[in-house]
This record gives structure tokens, sequence and C-alpha cells, in this order.
């Protein structure tokens, strides 16, 4: 037997694992986005996401939907009468003329622009940071396997939905003909939101902070942390989504009730 013919058999069988990758390749490329398949199946996509998941797409992304929510707030801030209930407030408005309002009023849509952008710009950086921390911990501490390049991916699509819950508060802001700094949301994000918006006035202070505590996009975002760090962890997801969600509430109770955050 030839040489030739011995060797047809190997060419052949590396033809067909060719194939077989160029197909695997190929279907990859048609797959939709491992991160966005996350926010509607996370079962399967944040198990996608910690194997070949990016870091770059979901922050850009995170950074260009807080920048939209910025922006129309901008667009649409109008600070004149948190103004002069801040000078009444004062004792100045007695004394000030039409001029010093102006610019008292102009002093204060500057304010906001600048806090609205700038925290458009670190926040998305900074809840990345951290996710990735949490993620860490949160592994170490359920005693998982923790693949550190498997991290960062999770977070970041860990991401996306505080990203669509910017994203909508843009849109809603953007409806509104003018916004007041101190005026309530845009669009309603927690429990506390909602009421006001159905029952058209706040209920008791501590049922409004315990009920603030339950943000939809934060919660949206921990489960798809918690999907995550079974996937990077190598954690029972049970296991994983328990841990995550009791961390998150913990974390939630604390910022909003005992610290009074928001």
């Amino acid at each position: 037997m030839s040489s030739v013919e011995r060797a047809s058999p190997e060419i052949e069988e590396g033809a067909r694992v060719s194939e077989a990758q160029a197909v695997e390749v190929h279907g990859r490329k048609r797959s939709p986005p491992a991160a966005a398949v996350a926010l509607i199946a996370p079962e399967i996509g944040m198990e996608r996401v910690a194997r070949t998941g990016r870091l770059r797409g979901p922050l850009l992304i995170a950074l260009a939907c807080a920048l939209l929510s910025a922006g129309a707030g901008v667009l649409r801030i109008d600070a004149k009468d948190a103004t002069l209930r801040a000078m009444d407030k004062a004792g100045e408005l007695q004394t000030s003329s039409d001029r010093q309002v102006e610019d008292a009023t102009k002093s204060a849509e500057r304010i906001y622009l600048v806090k609205r952008v700038a925290g458009a710009l670190v926040e998305p950086p900074f809840q990345l940071g951290l996710l990735c921390v949490a993620i860490f911990a949160l592994g170490r501490f359920f005693r998982g396997r923790t693949e550190g390049r498997a991290v960062p991916p999770v977070a970041a699509a860990a991401l996306l939905p505080l990203a669509v819950g910017n994203l909508l508060e843009a849109i809603a802001t953007y409806q509104h003909a003018a916004i007041a700094p101190d005026g309530p949301p845009s669009l309603p994000r927690t429990l506390a939101d909602f009421w006001t918006s159905v029952a058209a006035q706040p209920g008791p202070a501590p049922l409004m902070k315990l009920l603030s505590a339950f943000d939809v996009f934060s919660f949206w975002s921990a489960l798809l942390v918690g999907f995550g760090l079974a996937a990077a962890a190598q954690l029972p997801r049970r296991r994983a989504l328990t841990g995550t969600l009791a961390a998150w509430l913990c974390m939630r109770l604390l910022t909003q009730v005992a610290m009074g955050g928001h």
C-alpha cells in the first residue's frame, strides 16, 4: 500500500474536522450575542457569557444608555420652581431681583448637568468593578472554583438590565415637557415608585423606605449575576441563585432603608 493511500483516511478525517469547525464558527456568527440572550433566557445566556462572553460590548452599551438618560434629563430640566422654593425657604426670595432668581436658576441647572453627565460616565465602570468583586466574593464564600477570566464578562452582562432601565428612563423623560431636579422619577423603578404612581401620593414613610429597596432593574441584574455565578464558579444553580439574591436583598435593605440611600 502506497504512502498516499495510507494518508488518505487521515486527510479525510482532517477535512471532516475542518468542516465541523467551520460549521460551528458559522453558527456562532449567526447566533445572537450571549449577553443579549441572557436578558431573555439567563439560564442559557449567562452560561455562554461565562464561556465566550466579552467585556467591552455590554460596558459600552451601559455607558451609552446612561449618557442617553443623562442627556434627556439635561434637555428637559427646569429648575425655576425648585430654585424659588429654595430661596423662599432661605428667606432670600423677598430681597432678590428677577435677575438674581434667573442666575440662581441657571446655576442650579448647570449643577444638575454636571452631576448627571459625571454620574453617567462614572457609574457603569464603578458598578462593573463592584459586580466583579461581588462575584469573586460569593464564589469563594460558597466554595466554588471561580474562573477568573469568566468574571468580567459575567459582571458586564449584568449591567445590561440597568442599561435597559436607563434607556426606558431616557424615553420617558423626553416625553415630558419639563422635569424638576428634585421631582419624581420619570420612570418608576421601585415598588415605592409604583405605589406613588398608582395611589397618586406616597404612603407612610417607613413603608415607602422598605418598598424602595426593591428595584425592578436591579433585581433583574441580580438574577443574571446568580446564573452567571453558577457558571463562572461551577456551583449548583439553586445555591448560586439563592446566595446571590439573599446578598442582593441585604445590600438593598442596607443602602435604601438603614442608610437612607436613593
